[in-house]
């Protein structure tokens, strides 16, 4: 088995276990619209960086169907994007909130880095980590806004 193949197996492995171990029951209607809004989002992302040639994925889950890397932005994104949002720290002073975004902003384009420089999963083209950053902080915060205002309509039950 390559490495990269390992590389996928392992990170859904996590994901699905992290996903399956740490969402509260209580809290899988946000969960469930949070991962859902995060692979509509994370698709639409990935399709123009593909198609502007931003990066490319030269190992590739579906070689035929796409371009784009399936596990990477169906999985690990929105599984990320879950997390965000189940940990968001809504009573916190406005610094803590900065941190948070800065935290989470630089985790996974750092992952993503390493996955670029290690594997053949990403070939950035022109694209860098400081861009990823930024990028992915504006994700964190739209999959927020959309999140939060989807859970005002959510009655409990």
């Amino acid at each position: 088995m390559n490495k990269e193949i390992l590389i996928l197996v392992f990170s859904w492995v996590i994901a699905v276990l992290c996903l399956l171990k740490y969402v509260p029951k209580d809290k899988r209607r946000v969960a469930h619209i949070t991962f859902l809004f995060g692979q509509a989002f994370s698709w639409l992302f990935e399709y123009f960086q593909v198609r502007l040639e931003l990066l490319e994925f030269p190992f590739r889950e579906f070689n035929y169907a796409t371009k784009m890397s399936f596990s990477l932005h169906y999985v690990i994104f929105p599984t990320y994007a879950v997390f965000f949002i189940l940990l968001y720290p809504i009573q916190k002073a406005p610094k803590w909130i900065i941190i948070y975004y800065l935290i989470y902003g630089m985790a996974l384009p750092t992952y993503a880095f390493f996955l670029e420089r290690y594997s053949s999963l990403i070939d950035y083209k022109k694209w860098n980590w400081f861009l990823a950053v930024i990028v992915n902080l504006i994700a964190m915060f739209i999959v927020k806004k959309f999140v939060f205002w989807f859970k005002k309509g959510i009655t409990q039950s």
